[in-house]
This record gives C-alpha cells, structure tokens and sequence, in this order.
C-alpha cells in the first residue's frame, strides 16, 4: 500500500472510531468515563501524526507537512501537559500557536536555502504573450510547456555560472532573494520572458549592454534602482524598453513585481 493510501485509511479509521464512540455515547450504551478515556488518548495521536508528519517533512522537503507537523506534536504535547497540571492549556486555546508559522519558516530556510523553477514556453512566434503583465497579446500565438513549475514559500535564486542557458521563467514565492547576471547567460533567439512575483524579496539582475530589454518593475514598499533611475521609498513604478528592442533578434522581457522589495538592475 502507497504511503498516501495508509494516510487515508488512518485518517478514516480515525473518524470512524470518533463516530462509533459518540453514537454508542448518545445511546447510552458507553459511560462518559469510558468516554474521557478516549479523549484522553487524542493529544496522544496528535504526538504521533505530528512526529510521522516531520519526518515526512525532512524527506520531502514539504512545508504544508513540516508546519502542520509541527503543530499537531506542539498541541498534543500542551494538552498533555496540561492534563498532568504542568502548563495551563486548553483545546480551545490553539489560536495561540500561530508564532509556529514563523518558527516552520525559519526551519525551512536552515533546511532548504535555494530552489529553482522554469517554465519553458515553445513558441510560433518572435512575439510572447505576457499575460501577467499585460493580459492582452503582442502578436502571433503561443503554446506553453510546462516542465518545472513550483510555487516556493522561501527560497533563493541565483543564476551567475557561465554560458548558464537562459529560458523563460516564472517565479512566484512568499520570501525570496534573486540574482541573476546575464552577461554570463547563453542567451537564445526570440523575446525571452522573465516573471518574478512575491510579498517580500531581494533582486539583483546585470544585463549586457549589447541585450535589449522590456523592463517592468513594481513595488509598494521598498529602493528601487533601475540603471540610473532610483525610487522612493514608497509606491515605486518603473517602466523601461531599449531602443531597437522589436528589431532585435535577442531580447529579455522582464517582469518584477514584490510587495516589499530592494531592486537593483544594472548594466554592463
């Protein structure tokens, strides 16, 4: 049986004995001290799920499972001590454990520093439409294969290795740090697009001189520095294409788009 199935057939057999338990309850077939005996033994269960759920967590790399995980043993332990009058802890008090998202996303930066996503697009044409940016097309038509796209939580990208071959990408994530030079990129025929999306980042990209670009920045809060041009602090905007760009058989279409950010574009 698939470690999914086995989850599966837990999580029923656990409903199932929850529903049996408050029928014969209701029936008065069972005691309510039989009753709190069963009860007694949840924060228990609730142990071992978050412990199973960590380790899953470390071997798959998954947040959704490192953070539930964490708050299922963190619970179960509480009630626990609160049963045997060490701490004073509620059921109805697991609000109060929303700092643990905090904690989950400090332990998957020291687990997993950097991840990387691509989203290669095979195109009819010189033309890509950038639906993220401008919802409407720019001519020809499209058709997008998807190899590796994964939203992240926390990562960092960095691209600076030489002759590392650049295709289009699609980034979106919570946190994140960027750095991409490409100067050093085996860049391809056609309008190459580039879409960074987030709450809060640093991004850092060189571009050669000799490389026309389509740039689009947007930020809410946070400096902004595009070649010569620098922001406020607050609302920044900034548009930007190179003379010749439609002309040029070798082009990087750029979307930035992060909430809280420090930006940084430069030329070489």
């Amino acid at each position: 049986m698939s470690s999914r199935g086995r989850k599966r057939w837990f999580f029923s057999l656990l409903l199932l004995i929850t529903g049996v338990v408050l029928l014969l309850l209701n029936l008065g077939v069972i005691s309510l001290e039989i009753t709190m005996d069963f009860v007694n033994i949840i924060p228990i269960l609730l142990v071992l799920v978050g412990l199973k759920w960590l380790v899953d967590s470390v071997s798959n790399k998954s947040f959704g499972k490192l953070l539930f995980g964490l708050f299922s043993l963190v619970y179960g332990s509480l009630i626990l001590l609160d049963k045997w009058n060490k701490v004073n802890f509620d059921y109805g008090e697991w609000w109060k454990l929303w700092p643990l998202f905090i904690i989950a996303m400090a332990i998957r930066v020291a687990m997993n520093k950097s991840m990387n996503l691509t989203v290669t697009v095979d195109r009819s044409s010189d033309s890509v439409e950038d639906t993220a940016l401008k919802g409407r097309k720019e001519g020809g038509s499209k058709t997008l294969k998807k190899n590796h796209r994964k939203n992240f939580i926390i990562g960092e990208i960095k691209y600076s290795e030489p002759n590392w071959p650049l295709e289009p990408m699609n980034f979106q994530n919570v946190v994140g740090d960027y750095y991409f030079d490409f100067s050093k990129a085996f860049i391809p025929e056609g309008e190459t697009p580039i879409v960074i999306k987030g709450w809060v980042g640093d991004v850092k990209v060189i571009i050669p001189e000799d490389i026309p670009v389509d740039i689009e920045i947007d930020v809410k809060v946070g400096e902004v520095k595009l070649f010569d041009q620098k922001s406020a602090e607050i609302r920044s905007d900034f548009y930007y294409r190179s003379p010749g760009y439609e002309e040029s058989s070798k082009k990087i279409k750029l979307l930035i788009d992060v909430k809280v950010a420090s930006i940084r574009v430069s030329e070489v």
